[in-house]
């Protein structure tokens, strides 16, 4: 082998050794991000309510993302995606390339936000470029893992952000495929509004066909995900089948996230009905609703 031949091994070798891998599973453990803060592509997000939660105690390195980043309100839905625009401006704001790994992490019991931004990073191309830390900020601390008070500086940075739409779908998608036995709907909200009580919608029960995986369900007391075994057992007595598309829904788009990142996990191609039960109610009778 000639001296150029034995420069680019070298350097294949040395990339295969240090570089975080291009493609995550969409949890990732403590030890997992223990192993891998300080790697030049990872970016941390803590997904909360305020900045002095964040500034009494965050993972090293973590930066503050404001839960409601890609929650608009509108006269027609609580929460949808933002302009690719808008997105593109807190990215880059916070450190974003188009090569990042994103980790992002919950506090307290707001995992269903985290959730949401998983699905919103999917959304805009990140794909498997982007997980959430199992257990979260309570895990990491439980462990007695280190946290820090410092803020990080943080460059801004350049991106090209991409629409891959498949992560939703949208209310004329989801009627034109009610019958279809190889899409599962599934109801995110807790059984009582399945079943029809409650909900504060003019109509109650659920979408037409749906069946019944509550968000609560898929995670156990601590907010860290149940096993796949386990997660298999939820989906299979649902009547959730491999090789079907798994559609999730909720009241605005956010439980339902949690489910969908269930899905994910078990491997199903799966997206959000990002209208959820919402919308679906404000279309009237032709958006059929039932109830057990």
């Amino acid at each position: 082998m000639n001296w150029a031949g034995l420069l680019l091994l070298a350097s294949m070798i040395f990339q295969t050794s240090s570089a975080l891998p291009r493609q995550i599973p969409h949890f990732v453990s403590t030890e997992w991000l223990s192993k891998h803060i300080n790697d030049a592509d990872l970016v941390v997000l803590h997904v909360g309510f305020n900045r002095p939660e964040y500034m009494s105690g965050h993972i090293p390195s973590a930066r503050f993302l404001w839960t409601d980043w890609l929650a608009i309100s509108t006269p027609d839905a609580s929460t949808e995606m933002p302009l690719l625009a808008h997105a593109d401006t807190i990215l880059e704001n916070l450190g974003v390339t188009d090569g990042s790994t994103i980790i992002l992490y919950h506090t307290g019991s707001s995992i269903t936000m985290t959730t949401r931004m998983l699905l919103a990073l999917s959304y805009f191309g990140f794909g498997d470029q982007v997980a959430v830390l199992d257990g979260g900020l309570e895990r990491w601390k439980a462990e007695h893992r280190p946290l820090s008070t410092e803020r990080p500086e943080v460059r801004r940075t350049s991106l090209t952000l991409h629409v891959d739409a498949s992560s939703i779908v949208d209310a004329k998608w989801l009627k034109e495929n009610l019958e279809n036995p190889s899409v599962a709907i599934v109801d995110a909200r807790d059984r009582r509004f399945y079943d029809g009580n409650g909900g504060g919608f003019a109509r109650t029960g659920h979408i037409k066909g749906a069946r019944s995986i509550p968000f609560s369900s898929v995670v156990d007391s601590t907010n860290k995900m149940k096993s796949v075994t386990e997660l298999q057992r939820l989906f299979g007595e649902a009547g959730v089948q491999k090789g079907m598309k798994v559609v999730t829904y909720c009241h605005v788009g956010q439980q339902a996230t949690l489910v969908y990142a269930a899905a994910k996990l078990l491997g199903y191609d799966a997206a959000v009905y990002d209208g959820s039960f919402q919308e679906w109610n404000m279309r009237g009778e032709e958006y059929p609703v039932e109830r057990p």
